[in-house]
C-alpha cells in the first residue's frame, strides 16, 4: 500500500508540476498579448491621425481643383462649407436671442 500511495503522491507532483509550467508559459503568453494590444491600439491612433489628416487634405485638394476650374458643377465642398457655416450662423443667433 505504501508504494502505491507513494507512486500516486509522485503522479499528482508530476501533473501539478506539468500545469505550473503551463500556467507560467500561458501568463507569460497573456503578457506578449497585452504588450502587442498596447503596441497595436498606439499604431491605430497614430494612423487614425494620419487618415484624418489625409482627409483633410483631400478636402482642401478637392476646394483648390473646383476653384481653379470653375466649374460649378464640382463646387460641393464650398456649398457644404457654406451651408455648414449658416448652421453655426444660426445656432449662435439662437443663443444670443436666448
Amino acid at each position: 500500500m505504501s508504494s502505491d500511495l507513494t507512486s500516486q503522491m509522485q503522479r499528482v507532483v508530476e501533473k501539478a508540476s506539468k500545469v505550473a509550467n503551463i500556467n507560467t508559459s500561458l501568463r507569460d503568453k497573456v503578457r506578449e498579448l497585452e504588450d502587442q494590444i498596447v503596441h497595436l491600439q498606439e499604431t491605430l491612433g497614430a494612423m487614425q491621425v494620419e487618415h484624418s489628416d489625409f482627409n483633410n487634405q483631400l478636402q482642401q485638394r478637392n476646394l483648390a481643383l473646383t476653384v481653379q476650374s470653375g466649374s460649378p458643377t464640382r463646387d460641393t465642398y464650398s456649398e457644404e462649407k457654406i451651408a455648414e457655416l449658416i448652421r453655426e450662423i444660426d445656432r449662435c443667433m439662437k443663443l444670443l436671442s436666448a
